[in-house]
């Protein structure tokens, strides 16, 4: 029998000074970690004393059960042939206390499922019934699971243009914890760092990091008291990993434009990433390269 292990190490977060002394008083915050991937920071529903303002575990609960519905959906579509083009859920989930103790009694959901035109409608409807049926997370509990699906017609989008992506520039000092103290608080704000580098000058340590989201990291970062150089638009440009070279060749297509590379640097997708003194000239350059 195959099988898949899923390790997160769980930190309570809500010790004030005292401990679990008062049942009034402790906080309810906890830290899950998962290797690789952004912390994710909870508490108990606010009903049980919980912060309210972040995710509690019953949240959590019908969470799983909505998107492993829809990766279920969605991968049945792909292969019986309905082209889907949209989906969205309204999942509600419903928990009974009795006797003091609480327990799940049903999740609903209720996805809204966008397809072309010619994709079968019958099909799309039933095949809700058997993601249900194999979403894992459904199988693993014994509570009811029910689907009030909604089946529309509609185009495929034309593709999206992809996402804007800044570098981000940020000076820390030169001590152990810098970086890890950044890497922490960008891990808090959700932001995902998707390439970068780093070096030393002195007392310092400059560092740019490629980020999706610099608004939400600028302040983030200010806030903790890390200081932003700046933030700049970057350009992106595939090289030939198969052949020597091509670095010096872009680079010097670059210099007989008149443009300085001020930070280069690569993404999680091997693509180089330039910081330059002059964009629109180095967007030619790079269109004449690709």
């Amino acid at each position: 029998m195959a099988a898949h292990h899923y390790a997160v190490d769980l930190r309570w977060e809500g010790n004030t000074g005292a401990g679990t002394a008062d049942y009034r008083t402790y906080d309810r915050r906890f830290r899950a970690v998962i290797a690789g991937k952004p912390d994710l920071v909870g508490s108990a529903d606010a009903a049980f004393r919980g912060d309210a303002s972040v995710h509690n575990p019953e949240d959590l609960l019908v969470v799983a059960l909505s998107s492993c519905h829809m990766l279920a959906y969605l991968a049945l579509c792909a292969r019986r042939g309905v082209c889907v083009v949209a989906y969205a859920d309204r999942a509600r989930g419903r928990m009974v206390m009795e006797n003091g103790n609480g327990r799940f009694d049903e999740v609903v959901l209720e996805p809204h499922v966008t397809i072309t035109a010619a994709s079968d409608e019958a099909l799309a409807l039933a095949l809700h019934e058997e993601a249900g049926a194999s979403c894992f997370i459904a199988r693993s509990v014994n509570f009811p699971v029910l689907h009030r699906p909604v089946i529309a017609r509609g185009e495929v989008p034309p593709p999206s243009a992809p996402p804007r992506r800044s570098d981000l520039a940020v000076r820390l000092v030169n001590r152990p914890g810098s970086l890890a103290a950044l890497g922490e608080v960008l891990g808090r704000a959700g932001v995902s760092l998707e390439g970068g580098g780093g070096f030393v000058a002195g007392d310092d340590c400059i560092v740019h990091f490629l980020v999706a989201d610099a608004d939400r990291a600028v302040v983030a970062l200010r806030d903790a008291g890390i200081e932003v150089i700046g933030v700049r638009d970057v350009l992106v440009q595939r090289l030939d990993q198969e052949t020597p070279g091509q670095l010096g060749k872009l680079a010097r297509a670059m210099a007989d434009a008149n443009v300085n590379i001020e930070c280069v640097y690569s993404d999680h997708d091997h693509q180089l990433v330039l910081c330059v003194d002059d964009r629109e000239a180095a967007e030619r350059v790079s269109a004449a390269w690709r």
